[in-house]
């Protein structure tokens, strides 16, 4: 049965910077239930009150406060940048494993270049270093390209190995860039490095909010 709560937490859900300011307490109730309630009559095709929509509202509220708050003490212990990155995205072929066991031996890897492969069921991304271009995309010939970008930058983060198992802490990191308007391009995790890839132009931007974020 479609309630109102149910439909509330949809609208919500589906906008992020609006459920991160609820998460935070920076929205009147009462505003918020006027914004929504169009949309709340549309779904249950009936009139509703805003008395309703706020009851609603408030417990949603919690929910979201418990999902954005910070779960526990964080142990980051570094900070570190990578730029003149580039990403490329191929559809998943059953060629595409042993053209990647080539270019994971490219020698430029043990020389400091920087590459990063998220495979999926459909697609492959590389994210790697702008001077790498011409062998990754020789070492692709004949995949199908759906992306090409460059002008990437990385910021790696390295903690302890319990945050690995501490609940929310990749939203509690990737909220604070959505929230400050930073684009998250790729995140790439290992047991105790997150790998989070965006424009360069933000970068110092992005850099900044992660070290207040995890050192102050």
């Amino acid at each position: 049965m479609v309630t109102i709560a149910r439909v509330v937490e949809k609208i919500v859900m589906e906008n992020p910077s609006l459920e991160i300011a609820l998460s935070k307490d920076l929205i009147s109730y009462s505003k918020l239930a006027r914004y929504l309630k169009e949309e709340v009559k549309k779904e249950l095709r009936k009139d509703v009150k805003d008395s309703a929509i706020i009851v609603a509202i408030k417990r949603l509220q919690e929910k979201a406060a418990k999902t954005y708050e910070k779960p526990g003490e964080f142990s980051a212990r570094s900070l570190t940048t990578y730029s003149n990155l580039m990403e490329v995205a191929v559809i998943t072929s059953s060629g595409l494993p042993q053209k990647i066991q080539r270019i994971y031996s490219f020698p430029e890897l043990g020389e400091g270049a920087i590459l990063n492969i998220s495979e999926g069921i459909n697609q492959t991304v590389f994210v790697f270093s702008e001077n790498l271009e011409k062998k990754v995309c020789g070492g692709l010939e004949g995949e199908k390209m759906l992306v090409k970008k460059k002008g990437i930058s990385q910021i790696s983060i390295s903690f302890g190995k319990q945050m690995f198992e501490t609940p929310g802490f990749l939203v509690y990191v990737l909220k604070e860039l959505s929230w400050n308007g930073i684009n998250v391009i790729e995140v790439v995790s290992t047991y105790t490095e997150l790998n989070i890839m965006v424009e360069s132009k933000v970068l110092t931007k992005a850099y900044k909010i992660l070290e207040g974020l995890l050192f102050n």
